[in-house]
Formats: structure tokens, C-alpha cells, sequence
């Protein structure tokens, strides 16, 4: 799984990038990307080691992907924190 700060520095590369870029649509893109890949890390970064919690929370992704998400860049999002999520979990079980 990758880790908090590399999601961090890539999300950083990803916005520094963006200053070279001329086309408007590459450049939503970018950032939109940058924000996921923060997003996640924060998510990861604040997670706990209750196996309680991380369940709840696959459980909250599944149900958001299930009942419909409206962009395709938050359902990427939502579906790579799922994952995130379940291989956290596995890991936490795996330790104990």
C-alpha cells in the first residue's frame, strides 16, 4: 500500500506541474488529481488501528459507490479509499 507522504509528494508534483501547463482542461485535471491523491492521504494519515472503524468506514464507501456518486473523479476517489481501507484493515487483522 502506498503510504501518506508519498501520496503527499506526488500530490505535490502534481500541483507544481500544473504551473507549466497552458491547457485549462489538463490543468483541472491535475489539480483535481492532486486534491484526490491528498484526500486519500489524510485519510490514511488519520485512520486508527480499530479494525471497528475501519469497517464502518468500507462500509460507508460501499454504500456511497452503490447509491450512485455524480462525477467520475469522486467515484475514483471513493473507490481508491475503499481499497485503501480494506488493505489497512487486512494489515491490522494480520498484526494481531
Amino acid at each position: 500500500m502506498v503510504s501518506a507522504e508519498e501520496l503527499r509528494t506526488e500530490s505535490r508534483r502534481l500541483r507544481e506541474t500544473i504551473k507549466n501547463v497552458n491547457d485549462p482542461a489538463l490543468k483541472q485535471e491535475r489539480a483535481a488529481r492532486a486534491l484526490a491523491l491528498a484526500e486519500r492521504a489524510e485519510a490514511i494519515a488519520n485512520s486508527s488501528e480499530d479494525p471497528d472503524i475501519f469497517s464502518a468506514n468500507i462500509e460507508r464507501y460501499r454504500r456511497m459507490l452503490s447509491t450512485g456518486v455524480n462525477s467520475k473523479a469522486q467515484k475514483q476517489i471513493i473507490e481508491e479509499t475503499l481499497n485503501d481501507a480494506v488493505e489497512m484493515l487486512r494489515e491490522i487483522i494480520g498484526t494481531r
